[in-house]
C-alpha cells in the first residue's frame, strides 16, 4: 500500500488476505498508510477516533493483532518501552543507538542473505520482517573510538 492508500484499495488488500473489510480494519490501516510513522496504541486509538468515533478503542486492540496476523502490519519496540505499530509495506529493520538512543533505519538486503543462508545451512524458514539491532550510531561511533 502506498502513502495515498484509498478505501478501495484497502477494501482490496483485505479482501486478498480472507478478511473482510470492517471499519474498524480500514480506519487502522488508512491510518498507518499516511506518512512513514511508527505509531504507539495510544496515537493510534487517538486518531482513529479523532475521524471514526464509533469505532470501539478495544476493536481497535483486536485489529491490530488481527492486522499482524494476516502481515499487513508490524509490531515493535524501539527501546522506550513503548510498542510501536507500522505499516508493513517492506521488510526493514532499526539499529538503536546505546548511547544517544536515536533510531537508524536500514532496509532488508543484508539479512534477507543471512536468512538465505541459514535455510541452506540449516534447512530453517527464517522471517525477518522486523528486527531491532542495539548498537552505536555513526556519530556515537565516531566519538566513542
Amino acid at each position: 500500500m502506498d502513502v495515498a492508500t484509498s478505501v478501495a484499495a484497502i477494501r482490496a488488500v483485505l479482501r486478498q488476505r480472507g478478511l473482510q473489510a470492517t471499519s474498524a480494519r480500514i480506519a487502522v490501516l488508512q491510518i498507518l498508510s499516511e506518512g512513514h510513522r511508527h505509531r504507539s496504541v495510544d496515537e493510534l486509538r487517538s486518531d482513529v477516533l479523532t475521524r471514526y468515533p464509533a469505532i470501539d478503542p478495544a476493536t481497535i486492540y483486536r485489529t491490530l493483532e488481527t492486522l499482524e496476523l494476516h502481515g499487513l502490519v508490524v509490531r515493535m519496540e524501539l527501546g522506550d518501552k513503548r510498542t510501536r505499530w507500522a505499516l508493513l509495506t517492506h521488510d526493514h529493520h532499526h539499529l538503536i543507538c546505546r548511547n544517544c538512543e536515536s533510531v537508524v533505519e536500514f532496509d532488508d538486503e543484508l539479512f534477507h542473505r543471512l536468512a538465505g543462508e541459514l535455510t541452506r545451512r540449516y534447512g530453517v524458514q527464517v522471517e525477518m520482517h522486523h528486527l531491532v539491532l542495539r548498537g552505536l550510531c555513526a556519530t556515537c561511533a565516531l566519538t566513542d573510538s
